[in-house]
């Protein structure tokens, strides 16, 4: 278990490393800033005293002599330097501000690529990488960015520094005083860090409350929810479901902040006594002539100045609520290269397949989910390349368990999924993914142009005419030319200029995506429920042109549309995770299962 501090100081040390990697002259700017707003101070100290300590000597020679001279000298050079002291706070905090702003960036880019970089998405699916996910992103951890934790190593470096410089000045009157002060201050302040250090340990261990809340807060806030707030009256209710997460985060914090109150009553008494002494001493030795009144002030102001180790200010907290962002940053790279995140094999897939896809007895469970609640069990099923194949079933059947297995979303618990004879996971799994069209239920609908939208389906540049084609396949080039600026808009009214379409229009998109990545080369084209938002004529057009669209290509239909499915070369039934029937439409229906009894009911909605 890490102490209080070595967690800080971890992120730190971490974060110091970064620095000069995101910007080394803003690195070297805010180092050469640092060092300045702590010898300032120092300066500005000794040049008073000095000040004090001319000035009885220049009253008594009067105004034209050159100790008077002197004392205008040094109030001058004493004025300057308190300028710059109110300065150089501001200009640190400014350059502290702008280089943590890159390191914010800089950060959230890496647990991007950790988080995307992953052929799979198991570990999109594990509450604790969300959590820590979270945490890198400051949203576990007091919503403390690295920008503020960036600020707070300047700010309070240059303070230690400042006291630092400060000590070995009062060294100069007595060796050991500076030496008891530090060891005490810095003895009261851990412990003050110990306390908070707790707290924010209590609040990272909250990050899961902490996202339910952002997610009622955004359900609150976000467009994609506001009709069903509005319409079903939950506006309290959604208020009171982040009221009692935040609360659950924040009164385990509060709990541990008692310790931190107790400490707060005996500490100030022991800092006055301390100082008191300190004074005592100075002030008795300034009677005794031991020092000059221009050295009792330098001393008495290095004094309070070494007072600097035991405060707090906001950059303490933010030091320690900031740590868990950089660290979890840094953590979540390490948890997402392990293999079985990154997924084996590199093998190539170019071509493939030339035969069949083959499911060997696989099994399936859900990361979380126990061995008894398999959803794919002990599968066996072969799909011949260049054939469609319609999978149908209940809900929960495992219908589209089987689409991301076979896309390689994840690796079977076990089992093998053969592509000609090679296991899936000996072939490198993004170039295998991108052999790969789909339309997926639950597809996204990007806020960007139509271009993207479309041009997604492949990692090649954007081809014009192959997105044409595509749309044109889908049915969606009518939609795009109907657009206020064609191709080039955004489908979303959030932007200016942008447009917003229909769930149908919108599934229209989609296919054409799944389809672009044909035409850009992929082998295997995926529906599943391509037909689920379309109207009448739009579903009788892609029913009417099904056998144009999969000629050619291994496909794989999930829907609950018969009309659709029918027109498949193949369809199964999956019951359980298992395969229970295999066949043509025809021979389903004329053999009266399973397949025959869900036809006959979507039929007789139709008949006479």
């Amino acid at each position: 278990m890490r102490g209080p501090d070595s967690a800080v100081r971890g992120a730190v040390v971490a974060t110091l490393r970064l620095l000069p990697r995101v910007s080394r002259p803003l690195t070297v700017a805010m180092g050469a800033v640092m060092v300045a707003s702590a010898l300032v101070p120092t300066a500005f100290m000794l040049v008073s005293g000095a000040v004090i300590g001319t000035l009885p000597r220049a009253i008594a020679a009067g105004p034209s002599s050159g100790a008077a001279d002197r004392v205008l000298v040094l109030i001058a050079l004493a004025g300057a330097l308190f300028a710059l002291q109110q300065t150089t706070g501001p200009v640190l905090q400014a350059v502290a501000a702008a280089l943590g702003r890159r390191l914010t960036l800089h950060l959230r880019r890496r647990v991007m690529a950790a988080s995307v970089l992953p052929p799979g998405i198991a570990h999109l699916e594990d509450p604790a990488l969300l959590d820590k996910v979270a945490m890198a992103q400051g949203v576990g951890a007091a919503d403390i960015s690295p920008r503020e934790l960036a600020i707070a190593i300047a700010m309070v470096g240059s303070r230690y520094l400042a006291a630092t410089a400060a000590a070995v000045l009062l060294a100069a009157f007595r060796w050991w005083l500076p030496i008891i002060l530090v060891i005490e201050y810095l003895l009261v302040i851990r412990t003050f860090r110990g306390e908070f250090q707790k707290s924010a340990g209590v609040l990272v261990g909250k990050a899961e409350e902490m996202r339910r809340s952002a997610y009622f807060r955004d359900a609150a806030l976000t467009p994609a929810a506001a009709k069903e707030v509005r319409i079903f009256g939950l506006g309290q209710w959604v208020e009171d479901r982040f009221r009692d997460s935040f609360r659950t985060a924040i009164t385990a914090v509060r709990r541990g902040r008692r310790g931190a109150w107790r400490l707060m009553a005996w500490a100030p008494a022991l800092f006055f006594l301390t100082e008191l002494f300190t004074f005592v001493l100075l002030g008795r030795a300034a009677v005794r002539g031991e020092i000059s009144l221009g050295q009792f002030t330098v001393f008495a102001s290095a004094a309070g100045g070494v007072g600097m180790f035991a405060s707090l200010s906001q950059y303490d907290l933010f030091l320690q609520y900031g740590a868990p962002s950089v660290l979890a940053a840094i953590d979540l790279e390490r948890i997402t290269a392990q293999p079985h995140i990154r997924l084996s094999g590199g093998r190539s897939s170019a071509g493939l397949p030339v035969h069949a896809i083959r499911f060997e007895a696989v099994d399936f469970n859900y990361p979380g989910q126990g061995p008894d609640r398999k959803v794919l069990d002990g599968l066996h099923l072969e799909i011949p390349a260049g054939k469609s194949l319609a999978v149908v079933g209940e809900n929960g059947a495992g219908k589209t368990t089987l689409v991301k297995l076979l896309a390689r979303l994840y690796d079977p618990t076990a089992g093998r999924i053969a592509v000609d004879g090679v296991d899936l996971r000996d072939l490198d799994p993004g170039q295998w993914q991108q052999r790969i069209g789909a339309i997926f239920q639950d597809f996204v609908r990007y806020q960007l142009t139509v271009a993207d939208n479309v041009g997604f389906g492949a990692s090649a540049d954007v081809d014009g005419d192959a997105l044409k084609l595509a749309a044109a396949r889908a049915g969606a080039l009518d939609l795009v030319d109907g657009l206020p600026v064609g191709w080039d808009t955004v489908l979303s009214r959030q932007f200016s200029g942008g447009a917003d379409l229909s769930g149908g229009q919108w599934q229209r998109v989609a296919l054409a995506r799944a389809l672009f990545a044909v035409e850009r080369g992929a082998g295997v084209l995926v529906l599943d429920e391509p037909s689920a938002n379309l109207d009448v004529r739009a579903e009788a057009e892609l029913y009417d042109r099904f056998l144009e669209l999969t000629e050619g290509l291994t496909t794989i239909l999930i829907s609950h549309r018969f009309s659709t499915v029918r027109r498949a070369d193949r369809i199964v039934v999956l019951d359980g995770g298992r395969v229970v029937e295999d066949g043509s439409h025809e021979a389903l229906v004329d053999a009266g299962g399973r397949y025959a009894r869900m036809f006959g009911l979507q039929a007789a909605r139709f008949a006479p």
